[in-house]
């Protein structure tokens, strides 16, 4: 499911995720859950922050010639 939401998708989400759980509107119950999503989220969105720079670096290598 993560793959197939935008970069602003998921920071979205896990703003939300984050904001639930620091207001202690968060019940014990689904509190690792939200944890586990919330670290799914920032995995996948270093990776596209990572792939993303790497693209750019090499463009601009590129384009410096």
């Amino acid at each position: 499911m993560t793959e197939e939401m935008t970069y602003s998708q998921m920071l979205t989400e896990l703003q939300t995720i984050v904001d639930s759980v620091s207001r202690d509107h968060c019940p014990v119950d689904e509190l690792e859950e939200k944890v586990q999503r919330a670290g799914q989220l920032i995995k996948t969105l270093r990776e596209r922050l990572k792939k993303t720079e790497t693209s750019v670096s090499e463009m601009l290598t590129e384009i410096d010639g």
